[in-house]
């Protein structure tokens, strides 16, 4: 049920992010900056990361729950599949990060 309502906080997020982003695109860059520097912001931005990752982790876990890989004659357990997936979104969002540096 916990795992539900963090999609909340993630949808709420999506659309102030969209927000923004209009608002950067309309060419209200300074209104857009006041915005993401009100500590409220930043505090629900901070509470969405939280609820974020935890919704994540918990999706990565029931993965190795609903689908086990086969190997032989075992099987894979479901932590293996949350530290599968956890290895892969490090290494993704460090690309990404390289990426958006270098440009």
């Amino acid at each position: 049920m916990i795992r539900e309502w963090t999609s909340f906080f993630v949808a709420v997020f999506s659309l102030i992010y969209i927000y923004e982003l209009s608002l950067f695109a309309s060419g209200a860059k300074d209104s857009a900056l006041t915005l993401m520097r009100n500590p409220g912001i930043i505090a629900f931005n901070v509470i969405a990361l939280v609820f974020t990752l935890y919704h994540a982790s918990t999706w990565f876990y029931l993965i190795g729950k609903v689908q086990p890989i086969k190997l032989g004659k075992t099987t894979s357990k479901p932590w293996q599949a949350l530290l599968l997936n956890i290895c892969l979104l490090l290494i993704i969002s460090y690309a990404v990060i390289q990426i958006l540096i270098l440009r």
